[in-house]
C-alpha cells in the first residue's frame, strides 16, 4: 500500500511523499474505478470548504485509471491524497478502505468525514455537517436519506430502494443503537475522531457507520436530511456479494459485541428454553402419562434453569461480578424473578386449558402462549434486577491517595495498585512501591494514547498438568481531566485468574471521577 500526494513516509504500510500537519477535518472516500468523478468531488469541496483546513485521502482499489487522475489532482492541490492498495490489501473492498483511511489519518485531524467519490453524496454538504459537529452537539453527525427533507431518488430503481429500506429496518430491528438515526446505512457521515478512539474494527461489512453506533453507543448522534443524487458516472458498485456481507456483518456485531442486540439474544435463549420445555412437557404427558399441570411444572422448572445459565453466559456475558458470592447472590435474586415469569406463564395456560382445551395440540400451543408472556416478563426483569450493571461506588476524590488505591486493590483482588501522576510518572504515594522500567512503559503508554490498556503475561516455564500456572497481569487506566491525561490507575496481580476486560470496565468507570485526586 502507498500514500501519494504530501505525505511522510511511514515504516509500516510503506507511505510515500511528505505528510502535511494537522487539520480541522479529513475526508475519507472509498474509490474503486470512479476516474470520471473524483476530479468534481475534489472541485465541489473546495468550493464547500472554503477557509477550512481540511485534507482529502481517496483510499483507492481501482483498475482504472482513477489512481492517476488523483495523482493529478494532488500535484495541483497539496490537500489531496492518495492511498493505493494493491492485491491482498483490497480485500473487504468497501469496508477495510473507510477504515484503512479512519486509522491512517484520524489521529491527525479532529474530525473525519466519509463519502462516496460518485457525486450521489454532495460536496457542499459537507460544511453543514462539520459546523453542526463543531457546535458540540454530536459526536457524529448523519446525513440522512430518510430524515424529513431528505430523499433517496437517487438510487437506480425499485429493487435496489427497497433493499436500501429493508436493511435500514433490519439494522435497527436487531440493534436499538442504529435507532438513534433514520439512516444508519448511509456511508455519508462525520464523526468526532476522539470519541471513536479505541474501537477495533471488524470490516466484515460495507457500511461503518452501523459498527460505530453499536460499538460505542454512547455516542451523541444528530442527523441532517440531505438528496441522494443520480450517480454522475461510472457503474454502482452494489451486488448481491455486499448483501452477503452485510448480513455477515450484522452476524459479527451481534456476536461480538456483548450488549448489541440484547433482547434477541434473549430471545434465542428463550428458544432453546422453548425447546427443553416442550420436550419435558410432552414427554411427561405423552409417554409418563402425567398430569398435565404435573408435567408443566417439571417443564416450566428445568427451562428456566436452563435459560439463567445460559443468559449468564450469552446474554449478559459483559455484566461483571465482584465475586463469586455476588454471582450466587444473583442467582439467587433469579429465583424470584422467575416466579414472576411462572406466574405470567401459567396465567396464560391454565385458563386456556381448562376452557378451551386439554387436547393435544392445544395444550401445547396454550404452552407456548404462556412463554411469550414469560418471556416478556423475564427480560424486563433480568435486566433490571437479575444481570443489572454493578455500579462502582463512588470514589471520594478528597481521600487520602492510599485509601483509594487500597478500596481498589480490595475490589480488584491485585497484589497493589498505584496513582500515578501524569506527566512525571510519579506515585502519589510516596510509600508505595517502586515501579519497574516495565511498569513504566506501560503507563507511559496508556499516558500518550489516553486509552486503558490490559496486559496479561504467561508463565517463564511451560505450566505442567499438575500445577497452576500464575499469570502477571496489569491494568493501567488514564485519568482524564478533559481530553488531557493527568494521570493513571496501575493495578498488578500475579495470579491464576488473569485480569478480565469486566475489570478493565469497572475500573475504567471507577476512576472517571479520580480528577481531583491528581490536583
Amino acid at each position: 500500500m502507498e500514500t501519494e500526494g504530501r505525505a511522510t513516509d511511514r515504516a509500516s504500510g510503506g507511505v510515500l511523499g511528505e505528510r502535511t500537519g494537522g487539520v480541522l477535518l479529513t475526508l475519507v472516500v472509498p474509490t474503486r474505478n470512479e476516474a470520471e468523478n473524483v476530479a468534481g468531488l475534489v472541485g465541489g469541496l473546495r468550493e464547500s470548504l472554503a477557509g477550512v483546513e481540511y485534507r482529502v485521502v481517496f483510499v483507492d482499489d481501482s483498475t482504472d485509471g482513477t489512481p492517476e487522475v488523483i495523482r493529478g489532482l494532488a500535484e495541483e492541490d497539496g490537500r489531496v491524497v492518495l492511498v493505493h492498495r494493491e492485491g491482498a490489501q483490497r480485500e473487504g473492498g468497501l469496508s477495510t478502505a473507510v477504515t484503512t483511511g479512519i486509522e491512517l489519518f484520524s489521529g491527525e485531524s479532529e474530525f473525519t468525514c466519509v463519502m462516496d467519490a460518485d457525486m450521489q453524496h454532495p460536496p457542499e454538504k459537507v460544511r453543514q455537517m462539520l459546523e453542526v459537529a463543531r457546535s458540540g452537539e454530536a459526536d457524529v453527525v448523519v446525513a440522512s436519506r430518510y430524515a424529513r427533507g431528505g430523499s433517496y431518488e437517487g438510487l437506480a430503481g425499485r429493487t435496489r430502494r427497497a433493499v436500501s429500506v429493508g436493511t435500514k429496518y433490519l439494522a435497527q430491528l436487531v440493534f436499538k443503537e442504529a435507532r438513534k438515526t433514520s439512516d444508519p446505512m448511509t456511508g455519508f457521515f462525520l464523526v468526532r475522531n476522539g470519541s471513536i478512539s479505541g474501537i477495533q474494527f471488524r470490516p466484515t461489512g460495507f457500511k461503518v457507520l452501523l459498527e460505530i453506533l453499536v460499538c460505542a453507543p454512547e455516542l451523541r448522534v444528530v442527523e441532517v436530511p440531505f438528496g441522494f443524487q443520480a450517480r454522475n458516472a461510472g457503474v454502482s458498485k452494489a451486488s448481491l456479494r455486499q448483501g452477503l456481507e452485510y448480513l455477515t456483518h450484522i452476524l459479527s456485531l451481534f456476536w461480538y459485541v456483548p450488549s448489541a442486540g440484547r433482547f434477541w439474544k434473549f430471545a434465542l435463549v428463550g428458544a432453546s428454553g422453548v425447546l427443553v420445555n416442550s420436550a419435558v412437557l410432552v414427554t411427561l404427558a405423552e409417554v409418563f402419562d402425567a398430569h398435565k399441570v404435573i408435567a408443566w411444572m417439571f417443564a416450566v422448572g428445568l427451562s428456566i434453569l436452563s435459560n439463567f445459565l445460559l443468559n449468564n453466559a450469552f446474554t449478559w456475558r459483559d455484566i461483571r461480578h465482584s465475586s463469586r458470592i455476588h454471582f450466587l447472590l444473583r442467582g439467587a435474586l433469579a429465583y424470584p424473578v422467575a416466579v414472576v415469569g411462572i406466574g405470567a406463564n401459567f396465567a396464560v395456560f391454565y385458563p386456556l386449558l381448562k376452557y378451551v382445551s386439554d387436547e393435544f395440540p392445544f395444550y401445547v400451543i396454550f404452552n407456548l402462549l404462556g412463554i411469550l408472556a414469560a418471556t416478556a416478563v423475564n427480560f424486563v426483569l433480568s435486566s433490571r434486577l437479575v444481570f443489572r450493571p454493578s455500579l462502582p461506588k463512588n470514589l471520594d476524590p478528597h481521600a487520602p491517595p492510599r485509601q483509594v488505591a487500597e478500596e481498589m486493590r480490595r475490589e480488584l483482588k491485585a497484589d497493589r495498585v498505584v496513582l500515578v501522576a501524569a506527566p512525571g510518572l510519579s506515585p502519589l504515594d510516596a510509600d508505595a512501591h517502586a515501579l519497574t522500567p516495565a511498569d513504566r512503559g506501560v503507563i507511559q503508554l496508556v499516558t500518550d494514547t489516553a486509552q486503558p490498556t490490559l496486559t496479561v503475561t504467561g508463565p517463564r516455564r511451560l505450566p505442567q498438568a499438575r500445577t497452576n500456572a500464575r499469570w502477571t497481569n496489569s491494568l493501567a487506566v488514564p485519568v482524564l481531566r478533559g481530553n488531557q491525561p493527568v494521570g493513571v490507575v496501575y493495578a498488578t496481580r500475579r495470579s491464576t485468574e488473569p485480569f478480565t476486560e469486566e475489570d478493565l470496565h469497572w475500573l475504567t468507570a471507577h476512576t472517571s471521577t479520580a480528577a481531583p485526586l491528581f490536583e
